[in-house]
């Protein structure tokens, strides 16, 4: 168990370390190369207006080494809402598990703070097999529903 990893909400003061981590995320993950100032304005925008969502992180000796961003989807067939984790990126390799873990964790109990949060939903993306384990590793199960959208 690794007893110095503290997982937090990200604030604003964090935001070039999480665009520098999304640029790494999208080459390892999906092998895509995405850019520096897109993903910096972007997290920015998080940080502006709440309802775009915020960030955990966790972090050994002051060093991020995991993080996932939260959005929140309404569903009112549950009237509630569910905390949409746009996947998990961990770049400890040798403590994947219990970061992963710990950020699920963290997830989930702050979703259960809230009286209308009905449940949590994982995103992530469909070639990622390897991900896709872990998280069924992790007790999550795979739903029916597909994703699609258009870009603009």
């Amino acid at each position: 168990m690794l007893k110095d990893l503290i997982v937090r909400i990200a604030t604003r003061d964090d935001a070039t370390s999480i665009a520098q981590f999304n640029v790494l995320f999208a080459k390892e993950t999906i092998n895509k190369n995405i850019s520096l100032a897109l993903t910096t304005e972007g997290v920015h925008q998080v940080f502006a207006k709440f309802h775009n969502g915020f960030y955990l992180l966790a972090s050994l000796e002051n060093t991020i080494v995991g993080m996932t961003m939260i959005t929140r989807e309404w569903s009112d067939w549950n009237n509630g809402a569910f905390y949409c984790i746009q996947s998990i990126f961990v770049t400890d390799h040798a403590h994947e598990k219990e970061i992963h873990d710990a950020l699920l964790t963290k997830a989930k109990s702050l979703a259960k703070e809230h009286y209308d949060v009905c449940g949590i939903r994982l995103y992530v993306h469909k070639d990622d097999k390897e991900t896709h384990k872990k998280y069924e590793d992790l007790g999550l199960q795979k739903t029916p529903y597909r994703l699609f959208e258009e870009m603009f």
